[in-house]
């Protein structure tokens, strides 16, 4: 019988619990101020075929928060 071994500290933690750790869980993402703009969008079935986004789309998922204006505005493929 073999036994499997990983040394936790060269996770420095991640996927596993350590001794060292504070026993929470953090979450480092963007926080949306607003919710998603395909939610509302006529657009989303096409956009989800086409495989294609808005700069609304992109100015939310990198900042959590876009313009109005910026719906359904410079489609381009993601």
């Amino acid at each position: 019988m073999e036994n499997i071994w990983y040394d936790s500290e060269v996770y420095n933690g991640r996927g596993t619990r350590t001794e060292y750790g504070d026993g929470n869980e953090y979450y480092y993402g963007p926080e949306n101020k607003r919710e998603c703009p395909c939610d509302t969008c006529p657009l989303y079935e096409q956009c989800l075929k086409d495989v294609t986004e808005c700069s609304a789309m992109r100015n939310w998922c990198s900042k959590g928060d876009y313009a109005d204006k910026d719906v359904q505005r410079l489609l381009r493929s993601a």
